[in-house]
Formats: C-alpha cells, structure tokens, sequence
C-alpha cells in the first residue's frame, strides 16, 4: 500500500491508517489487506485517537477535527477552519471525552464532551511556535515542540520542562510507571519521571529522527523515524533494539496489532513486521 500516511492508531481489533489529501485506510486482518473509507474533506490528515473500539477522532490541516462512532466507517466534521494554515499534528485524551490536540503556530484546541472545541493557549509562547506533540497523564499534560522546549500544565497551570537538547520534538508519549517520553531530531530521546525535576536522556544508539512513537500492550516503547528506523525501548531494563522495517522512507507513525505485530505508516505507505524481543542491539 503506497502513498504519504502521516499516522495509524488501533480501534480495538481494526487499524486505522491517515494522510494525504483526507486518506483514510482501515484493516480488519492485522495490516495485510486494506480499504479505503469516506472522509468529507480533502485536507491532509496528521493524527489519529481511538478511545474505545468505536468512537475517535483524526486531525490535521486547517485546524480539521473528524470524529467517528462506527470504528471509522463513517467521520463528520466537528471543527474546521478554511485557510488557517494551521495543522493539529497530535491528540491526546484524559478521560474521555476530555481530549486535546496540538500543532502548528502554538495552537491547541481543547473539548470536555468530545465534540465542542475550544482554543486554549499557553501563556507568552511565540506565535510562529509549533507544538508537535501531546501526552496526557491524568489531569496533565504535557507539550513538546520546537528548540527542545517544553511544557506541563498541572492543576491548569503551565510549567516549562526544557529539554537538555535545543532541537526539534516530534513524538511523545505516557510510559507505564507514569514517565513522559519525547523523541525528535537526531536520535535525542528523553524520559521524565513524576518524582524528578529534570529529563534523562535515553541513549538510542543511532542519530535517525523520530517522528512517531506509540506504547505496547507489555509497556515496551516503540520509535519510528527517518530512514525507515523503528527502534524498540525496554522501559523496565532500558535496553535498545532494532526492528527491520523493509523500508529506508521517513516513517511517521506506529500501531501494535496483536499476535506481536507491528504496522509502520510513512512516505512510502504501510508496512507490517514483527516486534521481535530478540532483534539485534540498535547499532552507532
């Protein structure tokens, strides 16, 4: 399956795959075959959130918000704003239906019942500042985006949590002991623990960008980037593997299918590959 897809999430057993111009892919057999479903929009496509088997949202250009009640068969509009020139990247949900989504030009949008959203803004951030990523974890959220800033905002107030690298942040997310991930440029990688003040920085082995992250049933962390790179993090002993994608395109985004599969989604379409505890060390 080729074509530029930007994101893939899971709707219980479905997969739902997103991209260029409104693409919208689902997969009822673990990755091998796909479809294509109806989106009322032509407009790129960055994001996709399933908070049960049935019901998620997709993102993307011009500020768009899709939802769906029937596991992606159908989507209509919640939120769109023609000409903004502003693309939501990221969603992320406390608990449903209270979810966020952030992106371009400082912008996150922000519902409490799952349909109605609202701007929110974090306080004398730059305008022209991308916010790439959100995590949710409880009630706080965390931020990351541009020249290694980030930010937490706890009991409705924001905190700068500033990274120890000045690049780029493109992928975040919650580990099982509560820690916040995020990954980005030139294989920096970071973990935040709830009891800590400052990042950890997590040796990759490698210097491939992350551009996509998602967290396994078993609490491993998987990593997609350039070059076709997926890397896997043992959060419990810290050790780094590599997974063969069978692809050197930029990737963008990873789902778990079960029977310990993986769906990889980037610049060159969809591929599905193992995620084999037993892969090489990731190598210099």
């Amino acid at each position: 399956m080729h074509g530029l897809l930007l994101g893939v999430g899971r709707a219980g057993d479905r997969l739902v795959a997103v991209g260029n111009a409104g693409a919208v892919l689902l997969s009822d057999d673990g990755g091998m075959t796909w479809r294509a479903t109806h989106a009322p929009t032509a407009e790129l496509l960055a994001g996709v959130l399933f908070t049960s088997p049935t019901e998620g949202w997709i993102v993307g250009q011009d500020e768009l918000v899709l939802h769906t009640k029937d596991a992606g068969e159908t989507w209509t509009q919640q939120h769109f704003t023609k000409d903004a020139d502003q693309t939501l990247f990221s969603i992320a949900a406390f608990t449903p239906p209270h979810l966020v989504t952030t992106g371009a030009y400082d912008l996150i949008l922000e519902t409490q019942d799952g349909s109605t959203w609202q701007e929110s803004k974090i306080p004398n951030l730059d305008e022209d500042y991308h916010l790439n990523c959100a995590a949710a974890r409880g009630d706080d959220l965390l931020v990351t985006g541009e020249a290694g800033n980030a930010f937490i905002r706890h009991a409705g107030n924001w905190t700068a949590v500033k990274l120890p690298y000045d690049g780029s942040q493109f992928a975040c997310v919650l580990g099982k002991r509560n820690d916040f991930y995020s990954f980005g440029l030139r294989g920096s990688a970071f973990r935040l623990s709830p009891t800590e003040t400052g990042w950890s920085k997590i040796d990759l082995g490698g210097s491939q960008s992350t551009f996509g992250a998602t967290v396994l049933d078993d609490g491993r962390i998987v990593i997609v980037g350039s070059g076709g790179m997926v890397r896997m993090i043992d959060q419990e002993s810290g050790k780094v593997t590599t997974l063969n994608s069978g692809t050197e395109a930029t990737l963008s985004g990873v789902a778990e299918v079960k029977l310990g599969h993986l769906v990889v989604v980037g610049a060159d379409g969809i591929h599905v590959l193992e995620a084999d505890p037993d892969a090489a060390e990731a190598p210099p």
